[in-house]
């Protein structure tokens, strides 16, 4: 049975791996405490951290229309930061702390090390964290509905 988008049940991050593989992966982590109001990222910072929240919640905020719109609640067992995570680019979106708060962090660097002295797991994380910017991407399609189609243009044939 598959488990629909956006359900409460879907498998957490890394939650396949065995309890001492994980801590393995946590051995590379830095817990970071965050104040109510305190931004754990900022939108156009460049910085290829990946969070998974431990404690308390976070908003994620991203300018609509000249204001600040909250598209996005987090929990404990929740990520952010994924997609820097992998492309480097300029953070899109604000990150702060609705309460006192608790992520830990994996930095590009202890990634590289995790991967340099434990390549079996970091292979499983980033299939794991590929799993989940998978299903991000499927919900987000399913709101946003089928593309229009250019009526003017036909449609395309791909090469032979």
């Amino acid at each position: 049975m598959t488990t629909p988008v956006g359900d409460p049940a879907q498998r957490r991050f890394v939650a396949d791996l065995h309890e001492g593989d994980q801590a393995v992966v946590l051995q590379y982590t830095q817990a970071r405490l965050y104040a109510p109001g305190q931004y754990a990222v900022r939108r156009g910072e460049v910085d290829r951290s990946f969070f998974i929240i431990s404690r308390g919640s976070f908003e994620v905020l991203v300018p609509t229309r000249g204001m600040d719109q909250r598209v996005r609640m987090l929990e404990p067992g929740d990520l952010f930061g994924e997609v820097g995570f992998f492309d480097g680019l300029p953070r899109s979106a604000d990150v702060v702390a609705l309460e006192e708060s608790e992520a830990l962090v994996l930095t590009q660097t202890a990634f590289q090390r995790l991967r340099l002295t434990h390549p079996r797991l970091a292979l499983r994380f980033v299939l794991d964290l590929g799993r989940v910017l998978g299903e991000r991407f499927r919900a987000s399609d399913a709101l946003a509905g089928p593309a229009p189609r250019d009526v003017d243009r036909p449609p395309r044939v791909p090469p032979l």
